[in-house]
């Protein structure tokens, strides 16, 4: 099975620490901190069993599936709604366009042991009756050789079990100092501390904070995109300023609400200023090479959103390797206008999944699919 592979001392401390820092934009439900022996309890009841090194391997990823209509203003629009509806199984895949060959960088990827062997399953065919393109625009806002991706015990629309606020962005939890990267090209829409210029719920909610308006607009609605780097440590760019992808914007800290150092990471969609007007960054965000996004909605019986969630994914080809996906919170955050979902797990190797939902001891939903690399993969899920 895939997966990130790290020695167990480094994931146990790593975990510990990505618990007890990675809680960003968000305070305690109750308006309290969250203690460091609780945080640290409830990673030590969530972590994988199994064994990880990371390898890292030189290769392409993947590249954007469209070709970004160029956007120069701003233009303030409503967010969008959950509107869900019954729609059969789909695989969200990415439609060929001819772009130009990414640069090679870095990235882990799968290293079999011997006792696992070589793969003997085949992935199902896709149909292509059921894919709509991905926007895979953004590369990872940290560079390869520390943690690039997204902390698992607190995602976008997560809740961290009842005891964070609802989370509008991915963790990605480094040292102090760690350089920050602007995801895509674009202009810095504004660099500073948001105190003057307020973009979270409260003034100086994410300390020293950076909005970059992108090139291109959504696919879909033809709104104007935004990424946002908030606790920043420092803040390395002006407003106005044209920025590359890949060029160091800022260093990783813990300024504004923040439990420790890690870059508090937003997609925003229509206007920046609005704390609302959020979208998960992991559809965003291109996948490792070999690696997908799951997404999907989880539903009642009457086709309404259902709010945390808990959605167990194993490994059919190895069930030690583990991960959790939650549906969001509640309507403060919005679905991607093109997917419309409610729960999304990123970075996930290529391969076959057990998927289970289960209150107290009893199976509410089992299913199995198959993830595919480099594209989202889509579930509809409907409880009793």
């Amino acid at each position: 099975m895939t997966g990130y592979r790290f020695s167990w001392p480094a994931v146990l401390l790593a975990g510990i620490v990505a618990l007890l820092l990675a809680g960003c934009g968000g305070q305690a439900t109750q308006g309290t901190p969250i203690s460091a022996e609780e945080l640290t309890r409830v990673y030590l009841a969530s972590i994988p069993t199994k064994t990880f090194t990371p390898v890292p391997t030189v290769g392409p990823t993947d590249t954007p599936t469209e070709t970004p209509t160029q956007t120069p203003t701003v233009t303030p629009s409503p967010t969008a709604t959950f509107t869900p509806s019954r729609t059969p199984f789909r695989v969200f895949t990415n439609t060929p366009h001819p772009s130009p060959t990414p640069p090679t960088v870095i990235v882990p990827t799968r290293v079999a042991s011997a006792a696992e062997g070589e793969a003997t399953w085949t992935p199902p065919p896709l149909d292509q009756a059921l894919t709509i393109p991905d926007h895979y625009w953004f590369a990872r806002p940290i560079p390869y050789g520390n943690t690039t991706w997204a902390a698992r015990n607190y995602p976008y629309g997560g809740t961290n079990g009842g005891r964070l606020q609802v989370h509008h962005g991915i963790d990605l939890v480094n040292a102090t100092g760690t350089p920050v990267l602007a995801a895509q090209d674009g202009t810095v829409y504004y660099a500073g501390e948001d105190i003057g210029s307020i973009f979270g719920p409260t003034p100086n909610f994410y300390g020293n904070v950076i909005v970059i308006q992108h090139d291109f607009v959504t696919p879909d609605t033809g709104q104007p995109v935004f990424s946002l780097y908030g606790h920043l440590a420092a803040v390395e760019v002006t407003t106005g300023q044209r920025v590359t992808q890949g060029d160091e914007i800022g260093l990783v800290g813990s300024a504004g609400v923040a439990l420790g150092p890690h870059l508090h990471f937003e997609i925003r969609v229509g206007d920046p200023h609005d704390y609302g007007s959020t979208r998960n960054p992991e559809l965003w965000i291109r996948p490792y090479r070999g690696y997908g996004t799951l997404a999907g909605r989880i539903t009642d019986i009457n086709g309404s959103p259902l709010f945390d969630v808990t959605l167990n994914v194993i490994s059919a080809t190895d069930p030690e390797f583990r991960r959790s996906a939650f549906s969001y919170g509640d309507r403060s955050v919005n679905p991607d206008d093109t997917f419309q979902e409610n729960f999304v797990l990123g970075d996930l190797p290529a391969d076959y999944y057990e998927l289970s939902i289960r209150s107290g001891g009893t199976a509410l939903y089992r299913d199995r699919i198959y993830v595919y690399p480099n594209r989202t993969t889509w579930l509809e899920i409907q409880l009793p």
